[in-house]
């Protein structure tokens, strides 16, 4: 036997393998067909390369391996594709001796271990959930690093924001950052749904448009700030990014800038818009982790278009909120964030008073007392997940309101830890501005530090948790909120129950308005330990999965895009 064949294994005996009839083997673990055509014995990868139907259900002419499910085409001897660009099929070297075929399992042809980003690429040029699913789950299944993975998912959203979004493309945003951190949370047998979301946030056409060149000199980091706050004020956001891009070009004004971002985001002509609060903060994340090399594109534009959008004229009460607003300047001017006591359940009962000067006055309360703003963000965040807990079901919930409420509230944490107290301080007000929005949901205030009594565990952890899931999936929206309530009053583990709330949030529904809500419930449910209205938290979220959830969810898809990973054909998805 030559040196060659050394690496050749039995795997059929010729007369298996007849013409027109194909046979399927598996080696190594992956389903490999095989074909006699035209006298010669043939062997691909069994699984199409486009959704992982078998091949050997599929047709042979002249040399042409066509799938029967989709139609798709490739060379059997090379594995080029005709139909789908970089997706080509595996193909392994074969010889006929002694009556028996034999396959070089170490000289196989394979295509698709160079091709997973050309795949992610395609399917970030195309926004197909299912192309981005199957690239997703190749990556995880072959441990490439998520650092790279979220390099091209950057570069890509860097152009399609550029040139095909405007101010919304903060909602982009928040699917990537979002659903990254979110998979975080994860092991990465589950972190599959998460990144196919972050991943669509990033797809999109991305053209290509003229190099924004920075302003000439004589040029300082004074004079472009001066800029940028008039264009924020004149609503042009062209000049607001031709002013960063300078601003980057000089050099040392790096640090600045993010605090500059969020001073003009807090100012009161911005008041309403809460979700440039929220997408700033995505920008600024995104930023930290990638530097500014990596992200310039995407944040000098971005934030250029949110905070300089198109801004309605104000109505009545929007004008009243932003002529208070600009009254307590000198309360927040001299603000710093200390100890100061103040009352949580005066604060939550002015925030949802339905009236504007009780609601920013509560704001400005605690202000004056000197309050630590980390305590002021926790009972904000805590009100809107009691909010969550308690709203009605059986006409319009608000779930998206309140949502907001939340995330709007935890994001001045963010604002705090980026620009510091005083722009936190000018947050505050644009949080309370949304819950006074918020007024006709109508869910009357309770005090959030009423203690809830401890019950006696009648089952076990286990068994309550089984309870809650179950409730979940069986779209049971009035028995949920009562299920985790007694968990987590029985003393159970509350992390535990989190995680699976996440689990069945992802895999059981798509998750796409939830993905938000948990990325702040996971994060809010450890800094608010302690609090006695923490629990809230859960039973909020757990509420509103149960009730938008659907019929019809992901798991299937999510099964088929892993198994693919794995080499796996659709017909094993069955067996």
């Amino acid at each position: 036997m030559s040196e060659q064949a050394s690496t050749f294994v039995p795997v059929a005996h010729a007369d298996e393998v007849e013409e027109g009839r194909p046979k399927a083997v598996r080696i190594e673990g992956r389903s490999v067909a095989l074909f006699r055509h035209q006298g010669t014995v043939y062997a691909t990868d069994n699984q199409c390369p486009h959704m992982g139907y078998p091949l050997t259900r599929g047709r042979v002419r002249n040399g042409v391996l066509t799938c029967d499910w989709h139609g798709w085409s490739y060379d059997m001897r090379g594995g080029g594709c005709f139909t789908g660009g970089c997706d080509d099929l595996d193909t392994y070297p074969v010889e006929e001796r002694d009556g028996q075929v034999f396959i070089d399992v170490a000289g196989a042809n394979s295509k698709r271990g160079d091709a997973h980003f050309l795949l992610l690429k395609e399917g970030l040029l195309s926004g197909d959930n299912w192309t981005l699913s199957k690239a997703i789950a190749i990556l995880l299944a072959r441990g490439v690093s998520e650092d790279e993975t979220l390099h091209l998912l950057m570069e890509h959203m860097g152009r399609f924001i550029a040139t095909e979004r405007g101010p919304d493309g903060g909602r982009d945003v928040a699917l990537l950052v979002n659903g990254v951190k979110v998979a975080r949370l994860y092991e990465p047998a589950d972190r599959l749904i998460p990144l196919m979301m972050a991943s669509s946030g990033a797809a999109g056409r991305a053209g290509d448009r003229p190099q924004i060149h920075p302003l000439p000199q004589p040029v300082n980091w004074d004079k472009l700030a001066r800029w940028i706050r008039v264009f924020s004020a004149d609503k042009t956001w062209e000049g607001i990014e031709k002013c960063l891009v300078t601003a980057r070009h000089l050099g040392d004004c790096d640090d600045r800038i993010v605090p500059l971002l969020y001073e003009c985001a807090v100012e009161p002509y911005l008041l309403g818009m809460t979700e440039t609060l929220i997408h700033l903060g995505y920008l600024a994340e995104l930023l930290e982790e990638f530097g500014w090399d990596r992200s310039q594109l995407l944040v000098c534009n971005l934030a250029a278009k949110m905070l300089g959008r198109n801004r309605p004229a104000p109505q009545e009460a929007r004008r009243e909120a932003i002529d208070l607003f600009a009254e307590v300047e000198p309360v927040i001017a001299q603000y710093t964030s200390g100890s100061g006591d103040f009352d949580s359940d005066l604060l939550a009962t002015g925030l949802v008073s339905g009236d504007i000067e009780e609601t920013f006055g509560a704001v400005t309360r605690v202000l004056e007392a000197g309050a630590d703003i980390e305590q002021v963000v926790s009972t904000m965040v805590l009100l809107a997940a009691d909010r969550m807990a308690r709203t009605p079901v059986n006409m319009s919930p608000g779930w998206f309101d309140l949502n907001h409420e939340m995330i709007l509230a935890a994001s001045v944490r963010t604002a705090r830890r980026f620009a510091g107290d005083q722009v936190a301080a000018r947050a505050l007000y644009h949080a309370a501005w949304q819950f006074f929005e918020n007024r006709w949901l109508n869910i009357t205030p309770r005090p959030l530090r009423a203690h809830p009594v401890p019950e006696e565990a009648s089952t076990g952890q286990d068994e309550a948790l089984a309870e809650v899931i179950e409730a979940i999936e069986t779209i049971q929206i009035r028995e949920v909120g009562r299920l985790v309530r007694e968990y987590l009053h029985r003393g159970f583990d509350g992390d535990c129950l989190l995680r699976e709330l996440g689990q069945t949030i992802l895999k059981d529904d798509n998750g796409w308005h939830l993905l938000h809500g948990l990325r702040t419930v996971s994060e809010e449910w450890s800094r608010c330990a302690g609090h006695p209205a923490r629990g809230q938290l859960l039973v909020g979220l757990a509420r509103w999965a149960t009730d938008v959830r659907r019929n019809t969810g992901s798991q299937s898809a999510v099964q088929t895009a892993q198994r693919f990973a794995r080499g796996e054909t659709a017909v094993e998805l069955y067996e």
